[in-house]
């Protein structure tokens, strides 16, 4: 397995290294300053040069690989382990966590994103990922129609009151 190593760019090995740490591709767009999807572009590419299915076996394969295996009779090297992001609470928390959130979890964030009113504020780029984006246009739609529907019903009573 140790030639498929450098067959992997640059790109895919710092991702992989920050995988392994705990760290979620939004984390390491912001740490690598990349997009989300170049970061995910690199984890795939990484698994399918490494021939393995999911993110976390590929950092471990990597990170075992790039690590020289020490010999009988030597200290093992030590291991610097990075400061965790400020706004993660508890750093086993992201570790523990799989891939994907579970089920429960997605429901409560798609509600909140729905009966989110309005845009977010702030910023001149647009965090918002494509389905974030398709709310906030289909919430605008909405306001906007309740908007026209009102003002036309004012109208409407308006001359109803004066004839």
């Amino acid at each position: 397995m140790a030639e498929t190593l450098p067959a992997l760019s640059e790109g895919e090995k710092q991702c992989l290294r920050l995988v392994s740490q705990g760290f979620n591709s939004k984390e390491i767009a912001r740490q690598l300053h990349v997009s989300e999807h170049t970061v995910d572009q690199r984890v795939r590419t990484s698994l399918r040069k490494l021939g393995v299915p999911s993110r976390k076996e590929a950092a471990r394969l990597f990170v075992s690989i790039e690590q020289p295996q020490p010999q009988t009779g030597t200290y093992q090297p030590l291991i610097h382990q990075s400061q965790r992001l400020a706004s993660d609470a508890s750093p086993a928390s992201s570790i523990a966590q799989p891939d994907r959130p579970d089920e429960q979890t997605e429901r409560k964030g798609f509600l909140r994103r729905i009966l989110a009113f309005g845009p977010p504020l702030g910023g001149s780029i647009n965090e918002l990922s494509i389905d974030g984006r398709i709310l906030a246009m289909i919430r605008a739609a909405v306001l906007t129609g309740v908007g026209v529907v009102t003002l036309l019903l004012l109208i409407a009573g308006a001359f109803k009151a004066l004839a």
